[in-house]
Parts: C-alpha cells; sequence; structure tokens
C-alpha cells in the first residue's frame, strides 16, 4: 500500500512538472507554425466514418456532456448500489478538475486553431489550453476504469465492459480533437497531463479512503444496524 501511494504521488508530481513548462508554451506560442503542421499531419486522411467517428468520442468526452449529463446518474447508480465513496469521488474528481481547469485556461489564455491555419469543424470562443475535453476523459472514464479493476471482480461481464470502453475513449479523444481542429497538439498533452496527474492524486485520496473504511459497505452496514 505504501508503495502504490508513493507511486501515485510521484506521478503526479511527474505529470504536473512537465504541465507547468508545457503551459507556459502554449502561452508564449498561441499558434505557432511547427502544430499547424501537425495538425495538417492529423487531418491528412478525410472520410464520412471518420469524421463521424471523432465526433462522437469527441461529444461523449466532453467536459459539458459528462459533467451534466453522464457524471450524476452514474454517482447515483453508485449510490445506490452501496458505493458510496466511490459515489462522491465520481462526483469531486470531476467538479474540482472542471473548476481547476477553468482557472488555468483563464490564465493561459490560448485562443482556439483558426480556421484560416486548420480545418475546422466549429468555431469556438473558448480558451485552448489545456484540452478539457481530454482532461474530462480521465477523469471520468479512467474513473469508470479503476472501479472496473477494484469494484466490478465479482462480475467478470460488467468488468470488461467497464475495462474497455472507459480506455477506449481515454485513448481516442485525444486524437480526435486535433483531427476536428478544435485544439493544438500541445493542448492535447496538456489535458493528458493535468487530467493524469489530477487523477492520480484523486485515486490516492479514494485508496486512503477506502482503507480507513469511510463510507465503505461495511461501515453502512454497521450504521444501519445501530
Amino acid at each position: 500500500m505504501v508503495k502504490r501511494d508513493q507511486l501515485l504521488l510521484l506521478t503526479s508530481i511527474v505529470n504536473f512538472a512537465l504541465f507547468v513548462p508545457l503551459a507556459w508554451w502554449a502561452y508564449k506560442h498561441p499558434q505557432p507554425p511547427v502544430e499547424v503542421g501537425m495538425t495538417h499531419l492529423f487531418q491528412k486522411k478525410h472520410s464520412a466514418f471518420l469524421h463521424y467517428a471523432t465526433i462522437v468520442v469527441s461529444t461523449l468526452s466532453g467536459s459539458a456532456v459528462l459533467l451534466n449529463i453522464l457524471v450524476i446518474p452514474t454517482a447515483l447508480v453508485l449510490w445506490k448500489r452501496n458505493l458510496r465513496l466511490e459515489a462522491m469521488m465520481t462526483l469531486g474528481n470531476s467538479w474540482t478538475s472542471a473548476l481547476v481547469r477553468m482557472v488555468i485556461k483563464e490564465v493561459v489564455d490560448r485562443p482556439r486553431p483558426s480556421p484560416l491555419l486548420v480545418y475546422t469543424t466549429k468555431r469556438s470562443r473558448k480558451t485552448s489550453f489545456p484540452s478539457g475535453h481530454v482532461a474530462s476523459s480521465l477523469g471520468f472514464w479512467g474513473w469508470l476504469f479503476v472501479l472496473g479493476m477494484l469494484v466490478m471482480k465479482e462480475n467478470p461481464r460488467w468488468q470488461k465492459g467497464l475495462l474497455s470502453l472507459p480506455l477506449l475513449f481515454v485513448v481516442l479523444v485525444g486524437p480526435s480533437r486535433i483531427y476536428l481542429g478544435d485544439h493544438w497538439l500541445t493542448d492535447v498533452l496538456g489535458g493528458y497531463l493535468f487530467g493524469g496527474g489530477w487523477f492520480c492524486l484523486s485515486l490516492r485520496l479514494y485508496l486512503r479512503l477506502r482503507e480507513k473504511g469511510v463510507l465503505t459497505r461495511e461501515q453502512s452496514s454497521r450504521e444501519s444496524s445501530t
């Protein structure tokens, strides 16, 4: 337990240590030519299937969809299944990450890719760094991945679903954001670094609380019997 705790803390520190200089780069280079070229490489192959597939992945990983549509129902389902700590962590991990990310976006204030430079599917006035879709995807889908590993062992069928689908979203959301022209490569990398660092901190907290029996099934059973 100590080694796992230290590993999660170290991973989080490394992620944030890499995130800070990347944020500085994004601040100083709003639309760097090298990233324009990288976006052109991502957008080189066009097809109707690829276009709509990336839109689906991007939509189901968006912070607005996750926070307003998926997070609360997921937390309610977990709560009704007597997974109260998991329900509270689902809410806390997603919402606190979103709040901190909003502050960072305002500070860096990097504009979205311009349609004059790359292909874009829509014109957004929101700031670009870090990618909220990527960070939110790690916060929500990554969390479901952990639940699949830790609390669904007694149901292999559910476990396979909770392992494969979230992992697919986490991996594909980054490339989809570049392909659709919504973010630069460094925005996506920043989203993975920030989301990964925050996720490791949240997972570390969850494991500590779980070990202490906070809001666990055993504690709920004791409370109901008194």
